[in-house]
């Protein structure tokens, strides 16, 4: 079976998104092991764009005054749009504990998700909770020297 985060338009959440931004500021996204080889593909390292949360034991997008490093503040995008990570592209997509997938009413345009685009994507929401944890055991061996394939469990 392919890796479903490798199709990253599948993964996107179909709704009337006005690239408002909001989603960039206090970001507190969480990185799956091929978010961080996607973006260390264009060049970028580790330490510059993500950080390790050991509250939650997740790598998380960094924060820079107080917005996503890859947000420009002049132009209000993205500034890796094309290889932005699959919970960006989940967005307004979360998981919930005790509701599981929901929409994120933070999201100005969150009415405009439709209800089949959370049905189609709950099972994408679930493995990306489940596999978030994976990523520091990938930076783990990435750092030991180690080549590793990522597949899907």
């Amino acid at each position: 079976m392919s890796n479903v985060f490798n199709d990253l338009k599948y993964v996107e959440v179909a709704f009337k998104c006005t690239l408002c931004g909001l989603c960039c500021i206090n970001t507190r996204m969480e990185l799956l092991p091929e978010d961080i080889e996607r973006i260390e593909q264009l060049g970028y390292r580790l330490e510059d764009f993500a950080e390790f949360d050991g509250e939650y034991g997740v790598w998380r997008l960094r924060n820079v005054n107080n917005h996503c490093v890859f947000f420009d503040e002049e132009s209000k995008k993205c500034r890796i749009y094309e290889n932005r990570p699959v919970g960006c592209r989940l967005y307004p997509l979360n998981y919930d504990d005790e509701y599981g997938v929901v929409v994120d009413k933070y999201c100005p345009q969150w009415s405009t998700v439709p209800v089949s685009e959370v049905r189609r994507l709950r099972p994408v929401v679930e493995l990306f909770v489940r596999r978030i944890t994976e990523t520091n055991e990938y930076v783990r061996v990435k750092r030991a020297g180690i080549r590793i394939h990522l597949r899907i469990r």
